[in-house]
């Protein structure tokens, strides 16, 4: 042997498995298929059962991935564009050369359920990108492109919506009444995850 008396050699076997049982054991997740809906509706709507869609800037999203795992989800298009690049005029006439560029109108979403099992809740990383096209305003001939992101981490109970963003108006004070456009309502980012 080493020359390491057999005791000493026991004695230090013994606390490097005691410093290796206080490491953090890596919860074992069930190996379980999930589905994560993501929705976009009113505060009213949320609240009220109705038997009129809904109207949803955000697209109802829906994608199946493995306990553990992250899943993107990619939606959307490629517009083209064409504008006036230049206006000319000699001896031959007038002439407009145009030019055409291509903008992308969508939404992805990447998402990363774990769920431990039984019915405990499921911790959701999110992470949602949109981009959408906006009309030329004033002298301008090219749209303008608006893009948002929504990023966070949340738990939901298994199966049930979980709201994780709100845009729009603010909430209405109890007791409280106004005359404001419902446009001003405000809009729930929801979330919801199924075990199959």
């Amino acid at each position: 042997m080493c020359g390491m008396p057999n005791t000493a050699f026991t004695l230090l076997a013994a606390a490097a498995l005691g410093l290796l049982s206080t490491l953090p054991v890596q919860a074992q997740l069930p190996p379980r298929d999930l589905v994560v809906e993501l929705r976009q509706i009113s505060e009213a709507d949320a609240n009220t059962v109705s038997t009129q869609p809904a109207t949803m800037p955000l697209t109802p999203q829906r994608i199946q991935v493995r306990n553990g795992e992250k899943a993107t989800l990619a939606m959307g298009q490629n517009v083209p564009i064409r504008f006036v690049q230049a206006v000319g005029s000699g001896r031959d006439g007038s002439g407009v050369s145009y030019g055409m560029v291509w903008m992308q109108a969508g939404q992805s979403m990447a998402v990363q359920p774990r769920w431990p099992g039984a019915r405990q809740p499921v911790r959701i990383t999110i992470a949602v990108e949109s981009s959408s096209l906006q009309a030329p305003t004033g002298n301008a001939e090219l749209p303008s492109q608006a893009r948002g992101q929504l990023a966070t981490t949340v738990s939901a109970p298994l199966g049930q919506w979980v709201t994780v963003a709100a845009t729009g108006g603010g909430q209405a004070q109890p007791g409280s009444y106004s005359s404001e456009a419902a446009a001003d309502t405000r809009q729930l980012v929801q979330i919801r995850v199924l075990a199959l």
